[in-house]
């Protein structure tokens, strides 16, 4: 076996992005990888390399800022083709991986492993990675789904005055409030409790405020008297809608809100013609993990979020 391990370029982005999704079971094209480079903040460090044998990519791996990791955290990713395992590929772009992480210095590394994945999660362990946090992936069939059952929640909380609007026509005024609402929420959530609040500008960019913007899906429950008490946002990712955030401000906890505010966001999903929507929930939040449960999310392979501390 002719193996060649060097750093990525370029030409190789339809091979990575191949490669990317045979393993990772996702159908993003070359043009969305591309984009999403161009969106891509030049201060974040992405790391990129690839295996080749015979001429043939084999594997790749990534080191990069992810937004959703600890502080001076960088996340690690190596992918090795399912035919191409078991002949050094991995451990070999991991010592590329490591090389950087010497250079670099960062707190600590994330990597994420399919919880289906036992392999894989053995293989992270006896690089020094540890089980940090379980993620719960779930999906929604939007074409089957019924919202009569869940019209009664929605009735009790508009019979209180409870109102809901959404960012069409808002004023930049108005959406940098919205932006730092979302990020005071983001930072009560389980997966970024105790992580610094995020700037305007990175809540935007998950928002995809900065590229295909949907206002329509940015949606706020408003109390009588103007207050905002919780919200509900959704983008598009390849061919299905994502349910980023279900939030409610701490002094409106216990009004049943969140099951109408998703409700919001199903009836736009699916009068924009989707057929799926998924969401991801921490293993702890276990309040949205009902919710999604009484309305008819069917549980996905998770993901656990491996951490190794690198100083």
């Amino acid at each position: 076996m002719s193996l060649n391990v060097r750093p990525f370029e370029e030409a190789d982005v339809p091979a990575w992005v191949a490669l990317s999704n045979l393993v990772l079971g996702q159908n993003t094209t070359v043009e969305s990888f591309r984009a999403q480079e161009e969106r891509r903040d030049p201060s974040h460090v992405s790391h990129r390399w690839i295996a080749e044998v015979g001429g043939e990519v084999r594997g790749v791996a990534h080191l990069y800022f992810f937004s959703f990791d600890p502080p001076d955290f960088l996340h690690a990713r190596v992918l090795v083709h399912p035919e191409a395992r078991g002949q050094g590929i991995g451990g070999t772009l991991w010592a590329e991986v490591e090389k950087a992480v010497r250079e670099l210095s960062p707190v600590g590394l994330v990597a994420d492993v399919d919880d289906t994945d036992p392999v894989s999660l053995e293989w992270a362990e006896r690089r020094g990675f540890h089980r940090h946090a379980h993620r719960f992936a779930s999906e929604l069939n939007l074409a089957s789904f019924d919202e009569t059952p869940h019209l009664a929640a929605l009735e009790r909380v508009e019979a209180q005055g409870v109102m809901f609007t959404d960012l069409v026509g808002a004023d930049e005024s108005t959406l940098d409030r919205y932006l730092r609402f979302v990020a005071d929420r983001l930072t009560e959530t389980p997966d970024l409790a105790g992580h610094p609040r995020w700037p305007p500008p990175q809540v935007r960019e998950m928002l995809h405020l900065g590229h295909d913007p949907r206002p329509d899906w940015l949606i706020l429950a408003v109390s009588p008297e103007g207050e905002w008490l919780g919200t509900t946002a959704m983008v598009q990712i390849r061919d299905f809608v994502y349910n980023e955030l279900t939030a409610t401000h701490p002094q409106a906890r216990g009004q049943g809100l969140a099951l109408p505010l998703k409700l919001q966001v199903i009836r736009r999903a699916r009068e924009a013609g989707f057929s799926r929507m998924r969401t991801n929930n921490h293993s702890t939040n276990a309040p949205m993990l009902r919710v999604n449960e009484r309305l008819g999310f069917q549980a996905r392979p998770g993901r656990y979020e491996m951490h190794r501390p690198s100083r």
